[in-house]
């Protein structure tokens, strides 16, 4: 099972609110939870993890992405 995990750094985010639609990473449920909640990961680790499947995500995204909707900036 895949999970929209949004970005926990910026784009939006605050206390009870999530980022920017755009700003999600595909993720397995397990993943997820790492990157949110886990321990075993630095502050770091969790945002380089995160990073490379949101690009991995936009690449896959890429030919179906609704014209009249901006394109996540990969430069993130």
């Amino acid at each position: 099972m895949v999970q929209a995990a949004h970005t926990n750094w910026g784009g939006g985010k605050g206390r009870g609110v999530k980022a920017d639609d755009n700003l999600v990473a595909a993720l397995c449920l397990g993943c997820h939870y790492e990157i949110d909640q886990g321990k075993d990961l630095n502050r770091q680790e969790r945002q380089e993890m995160w990073l490379k499947a949101h690009h991995r995500t936009i690449d896959a995204l890429r030919n179906c992405w609704p014209i009249d909707i901006p394109f996540p900036d990969a430069k993130i």
